[in-house]
């Protein structure tokens, strides 16, 4: 018919009107308006009133009506004495017609449809209402195909549909709600393709497709509530591809999608609320792929996703919270590849993934990603090259099975592991993270955070609590270690249990300068850590806590950087020589204590000046080889005996480092 038409004006002819053959007494000439009361079209039609159609189905038993405005279409008289059965229309046809009760109900309830086709096509209800509750439709197909329903409100509510196709393509709604509940569908199709919805609520509650293919691609909902509630779709493939939502509320609650195919390929979500929850998917392929989701939110809470592909690639999301919580995916795969989930808040509490692929490759978010309580089977978890550079992504408690792992070219602003168990080959090479947090994490294969073509930006990493059975690759230098576990808001002792796993790995993986490097850090933060617990254990005895750690400092530290570096051992060997020499130097020239010679007299040219015996007698005393051609006098005797005890320590010392660094 007219479908941009607003409004329409009838005049009646008292002149016969011929239609297939058929001649009716009066015509109807119907001028039609749009919006801005301009005519777009004309048409005559048959005149019928209500009386016509009462006589007619009386004397025949069935009408078809052609082309036809029905003025007052009224069935009442025709349900006296029926006791509530059902009024039954035989070969029941009004196709290209206009039903025109503008101020009334237009009421087909209770009504039993049976023809090879039930046609409605290209027809017009224009009425308060229209009633087609608990009406059956036994044909071929029932068709309501570029219908326009003019009315507050359509109730289609515990109709029956036999198992012919039943079609509403290109129909057009009025503002105000369309209930389609409790509707049983046998084996037919189930067409709402290019269906215009308008404004208000559209209700499928516990509506039954059985085992039909069902398609609403293109339609267009309002902004009134749409609701699939407890609808059982069937194991065919069901259809909502290119279908504009609206912003009203969403609810496939509880629905049930069995086995069939569905997509939501290239839809669009408004901002009100998405309910997935509970909704049971079964081994269909689920298409999401290309969407847009706005800035509602969207719950796939406690829904359960059979061996079929769940696929949101290239999907967008405004400012919403998206929930997978408590939810089942089996063994297909959950593919969220390029992404864009824009300012949105993610959760994946206590969800299983079975042996599916769960693909995040290229996808993008500024917001929270929560995994959390989760198991992950055999299939490859993959973020590689996502961009969170603004996101902040905790993966906690997770166990991640043994598929492969990828985070690789990945970037994060938080990128938390606590708590997970990683069981296999962990690929972190990230290219970019604020904070890393692997704390509290197993490890028994090998955690690669070592990119071999790029130096990864981490700000901060946290390896405390960490169970290292396997191995981790982190290069000490290109990734900073020292600096990022310095940096840490935490205790000196968590920063020495993370410099000793990373000490006792790189021992593990043959690293052995790193090893130290690790093992330096690992002492100097004991040393402080027992330093702050001493204090704090014994506040009063301060001045003494302070004197030990100084002394582990110098002895410990500074001399020889707990014998890892023979070189500085040497260093000092010759700084502490050059101290002893210059005492006995600043001895001899000031005081009255010498070093004397036991082969010649004091005037004997032979004998050694003040600078020669002080240098000469150093080194025969540090090194404890003590030829006794020169001996020290008063308290030179007290400094010589502490000199060949700093020797014999300083050399063993020499010695520890020495064969540490060689023999490794």
């Amino acid at each position: 018919m007219y479908s941009n038409f607003s409004d329409y004006k009838v005049r009646i002819l008292k002149e016969t009107y011929l239609y297939n053959d058929i001649q009716y007494p009066q015509t109807a000439f119907v001028e039609f308006y749009n919006k801005n009361n301009e005519l777009i079209a004309s048409e005559k039609f048959a005149f019928i009133d209500n009386s016509f159609i009462l006589e007619h189905i009386r004397v025949y038993g069935e009408i078809q009506l052609e082309h036809s405005f029905i003025e007052n279409f009224d069935l009442s008289l025709l349900r006296e004495n029926l006791e509530g059965k059902k009024l039954i229309l035989n070969n029941f046809s009004a196709a290209n017609c206009i039903f025109n009760n503008p101020d009334s109900i237009i009421d087909f309830s209770n009504v039993l449809f049976d023809s090879d086709t039930i046609n409605f096509e290209n027809t017009i209800f224009n009425c308060k209402k229209l009633n087609f509750s608990n009406s059956s439709f036994f044909a071929k197909e029932t068709d309501f195909s570029n219908t326009f329903f003019k009315t507050e409100l359509v109730n289609f509510s515990k109709t029956f549909f036999s198992d012919g196709d039943v079609n509403f393509k290109n129909a057009i709604f009025s503002e105000g709600n369309k209930d389609f509940q409790n509707i049983q569908f046998q084996h037919g199709k189930v067409i709402f393709i290019n269906v215009d919805f308008n404004d208000g609520d559209v209700l499928f509650t516990d509506t039954n497709f059985n085992s039909g293919i069902n398609s609403f691609k293109i339609a267009n909902f309002g902004d009134g509530r749409v609701d699939f509630s407890r609808v059982l779709f069937g194991p065919d493939e069901t259809s909502f591809e290119k279908t504009n939502f609206g912003d009203g509320d969403i609810s496939f609650r509880s629905a049930n999608f069995e086995n069939g195919k569905l997509s939501f390929t290239s839809s669009i979500f408004g901002t009100g609320k998405k309910s997935f929850i509970n909704t049971y998917f079964g081994n269909a392929n689920i298409y999401f792929k290309n969407s847009y989701f706005g800035n509602g939110g969207i719950s796939f809470r406690l829904a359960e996703f059979g061996n079929g592909i769940v696929d949101f690639h290239y999907s967008e999301f405004g400012k919403c919270n998206i929930q997978f919580d408590r939810t089942l995916f089996l063994n297909g795969e959950i593919n969220f590849k390029a992404v864009n989930f824009g300012n949105t808040k993610i959760s994946f509490s206590k969800t299983f993934f079975g042996e599916g692929d769960v693909i995040f490759e290229g996808a993008a978010l500024i917001g929270e990603l929560t995994i959390k309580d989760s198991v992950l089977g055999k299939g490859e978890f993959n973020f590689t090259e996502a961009n969170f550079a603004d996101a902040d992504v905790f993966i906690n408690n997770v166990d991640f099975g043994i598929g492969k792992i990828s985070f690789n070219k990945s970037s994060f602003r938080t990128l938390s592991f606590k708590g997970s168990q990683l069981d296999n080959y962990f690929n972190l090479q990230i290219a970019g993270c604020e904070s890393l947090d692997l704390s509290h994490t197993v490890v028994k294969d090998i955690l690669d955070i070592n990119p071999p073509d790029f130096d990864p930006e981490i700000k901060s990493i946290n390896l405390s609590g960490m169970r290292l059975l396997g191995r981790i690759y982190i290069d000490w230098r290109r990734a900073n270690i020292k600096e990022l576990i310095y940096n840490q808001d935490n205790t000196f002792r968590n920063k020495e249990e993370q410099f000793r796993i990373l000490k006792e790995n790189y021992n593990a993986t043959g690293q052995y300068s790193y090893e130290d490097e690790a093992y330096v850090e690992f002492k100097r933060t004991e040393a402080l850590a027992h330093l702050k617990e001493d204090i704090v254990k014994e506040p009063k005895m301060l001045p003494i806590h302070y004197l030990k750690y100084a002394f582990k400092w110098l002895i410990f530290d500074k001399m020889g950087k707990f014998a890892t570096d023979p070189l500085r051992v040497l260093l000092t060997m010759l700084i502490t020589y050059l101290l002893f020499t210059f005492i006995y130097i600043i001895f001899g020239e000031y005081g009255d204590t010498h070093i004397i010679s036991s082969l010649f007299p004091p005037d004997d040219p032979r004998v050694l000046g003040l600078y020669g015996k002080a240098f000469y007698h150093s080194a025969i005393t540090f090194l404890t080889i003590g030829y006794g051609d020169y001996y020290p006098h008063g308290v030179n005797r007290w400094i010589s005996s502490i000199e060949g005890f700093v020797g014999l320590f300083l050399m063993s010392y020499f010695t520890v480092a020495f064969v540490r660094k060689i023999l490794r």
